[in-house]
């Protein structure tokens, strides 16, 4: 029987091995953390936010604080990073779980760190420290701040993702692929998060932006034979004919499914 072997390079022959074989947490890690302050997705062009071994989401200081409205200074010789907002002031030390708003210490259970000539800050007590309510929403991996002592509030707007305009209220994972390899955009649809039948309407949505119905109808078709957790979803490739793009269909063992939009020129052929 003829079957359809990808000629593809070793970076993706190792990401597709990898992804195979990585736990459920591991493929979370894939996608990163996003901050939305007062429904503005914030960028990060270099270093990127984490949790760290606290539990704490650790984020550069000052893109953030400044989305707050904030001034940033940083005092390299007694290692320190003064927030200003109006009146109230934020002192943190690097290493120190100091934390002195306007001459007020508190204790933090986590620290202030260097990185990549980036200064993290515990994103939750910085941001409430300047009046800001802070959500985190971990369906989704994503912290949402606001201002003006407004409750926290799904969020409405997009963001852009290789090209495919993402609604930010969503539970579906949406993220740029950017290794060099194959891939373009990576989609995920997990059955552990709340109303899968949801996310995969949202995938068709999104995927309708770039392909044809009858390749959308294709995907929803094979993903949706996996309905529980641990069913097992073989590998699938699609062609669609509008975008001339593959849509790769990761075989699936646990609750995530992973689709992948590949760059353009990808060719497969019959053996």
């Amino acid at each position: 029987m003829k079957t359809m072997v990808k000629r593809i390079r070793l970076s993706m022959l190792v990401l597709i091995a990898a992804t195979l074989l990585l736990t459920s947490f591991q493929v979370y890690a894939a996608f990163p953390l996003r901050v939305v302050v007062n429904n503005e997705l914030i960028s990060f062009p270099d270093a990127q936010p984490y949790i760290d071994k606290k539990d704490r989401t650790m984020v550069p200081v000052r893109f953030v604080s400044e989305a707050l409205g904030a001034e940033v200074k940083w005092n390299d010789k007694e290692k320190k990073v003064t927030i200003t907002q109006g009146k109230t002031k934020v002192v943190l030390k690097i290493g120190n779980k100091s934390l002195d708003v306007n001459g007020k210490v508190e204790q933090m259970d986590t620290v202030a760190i260097k990185s990549n000539e980036r200064t993290f800050v515990p994103v939750r007590f910085v941001s409430q420290a300047l009046g800001a309510t802070i959500k985190w929403d971990e369906a989704v991996t994503t912290v949402y701040i606001t201002t003006g002592g407004k409750e926290v509030k799904d969020p409405k707007g997009t963001e852009d993702v290789a090209g495919f305009t993402v609604p930010l209220d969503i539970d579906l994972l949406a993220v740029e692929e950017s290794w060099g390899g194959d891939g373009e955009a990576m989609f995920q649809v997990n059955l552990l998060r709340a109303n899968v039948k949801k996310q995969i309407e949202d995938l068709s949505s999104i995927l309708l932006q770039k392909c044809d119905q009858s390749t959308v109808d294709a995907v929803v078709a094979h993903i949706s034979k996996k309905k529980k957790r641990f069913d097992f979803l073989e590998h699938k490739y699609i062609f669609d004919e509008r975008s001339k793009r593959y849509i790769y269909i990761l075989e699936s063992e646990t609750e995530d499914i992973n689709i992948l939009y590949m760059v353009d020129g990808i060719k497969l052929v019959n053996t």
